[in-house]
């Protein structure tokens, strides 16, 4: 199977391209990712697309699922979401746990059971991370372990581009202001 992985969630955008689990071909930069595409796939054909969804900015994130549904959908490739905090979740040890993706005013934060989400995720600010975390130890600084990540993906089902949706750190803030008044 060869996979085009897209992850621009976050502050850069990293490309990979995969054959059989093994990376054949890795962009990563801030800028030109239509140009960083167009020269990671040089001479190749793939299988499928995934595609993070955020957690992230509206630009990042909306940048990165864009040339992913446009690509499946103009070029009728199956396409499959994952999002950067159950990557988090996947690439930890444990299986019970919390963890928490930070945008500098407060965390995105997800809860897992047996590797499962048991909850929508939240948005804590930074007060009410500090107190949160004092009693559940929440994984903020978690390396990406991507052979996990995409041993997981084989199980989940591939999606209509149409329905792929974006998961904006700044909206979850504005949904939890609105809360608050």
């Amino acid at each position: 199977m060869k996979t085009l992985f897209i992850d621009t969630h976050y502050l850069d955008v990293y490309l990979r391209f995969y054959k059989e689990e093994k990376v054949v071909g890795e962009k990563q930069n801030s800028t030109l990712i239509m140009p960083m595409l167009a020269k990671l796939l040089e001479n190749e054909e793939y299988d499928e697309i995934l595609v993070v969804n955020g957690p992230g900015s509206f630009t990042g994130v909306r940048l990165g699922v864009t040339i992913a549904k446009t690509l499946a959908y103009t070029l009728k490739k199956p396409i499959k979401v994952i999002d950067y905090l159950n990557m988090m979740n996947l690439s930890l040890p444990s299986s019970d746990h919390t963890v928490g993706l930070s945008d500098g005013n407060g965390f995105f934060v997800g809860e897992f059971i047996n590797h499962k989400k048991i909850k929508e995720y939240y948005y804590l600010n930074n007060s009410e991370f500090k107190e949160f975390n004092q009693d559940n130890n929440v994984d903020t600084d978690v390396s990406i372990d991507m052979e996990k990540v995409l041993e997981y993906v084989k199980t989940i089902d591939y999606t209509n581009p149409h329905a792929v949706n974006p998961i904006y750190i700044k909206l979850i803030g504005v949904e939890y202001a609105k809360k608050d008044n």
